[in-house]
């Protein structure tokens, strides 16, 4: 099995010693997302999987939507990690917003590993029913 520390021969004794494993950095990625549309706006649900809500950060500047992440991955008190396969990731994702989104409405929510953004349009844009007087 795979320990946190790799032998290495010392080039001037011959012996092995043991050294810490070198920690890699963060790998980025795109988060999967998907998109809907209603005729009261958007709803863009991400999938951050093992990210704490104190990790994501939301952002909207001239019409661009940035969602950047971190996940979390621990080890449970008393025991000692053997094998990893699920890595800390930093996840990034960015997103031009269409004219019709209200910007200032723009609301988030967190449920099973999702982070769910509800894009209103604005009130100009939505179709309305015209009554005959």
């Amino acid at each position: 099995m795979n320990t946190e520390k790799e032998e290495r021969n010392d080039e001037t004794t011959g012996t092995a010693t043991a050294t810490p494993t070198v920690k890699h950095p963060r790998a980025e990625i795109s988060p999967l997302y998907t998109v809907e549309e209603s005729a009261d706006g958007y709803t863009l649900t991400l999938e951050l999987p093992g990210v704490d809500t104190k990790d994501i950060n939301l952002e909207i500047e001239n019409r661009t939507l940035s969602v950047t992440a971190e996940n979390t991955v621990g080890a449970y008190e008393g025991y000692a990690k053997v094998i990893r396969e699920a890595p800390e990731v930093r996840y990034r994702a960015s997103f031009d917003l269409p004219e019709q989104v209200d910007g200032e409405a723009v609301k988030a929510s967190r449920k099973n590993g999702l982070l769910i953004l509800t894009l209103p349009k604005r009130a100009a844009v939505k179709p309305r029913k015209i009554e005959i007087g």
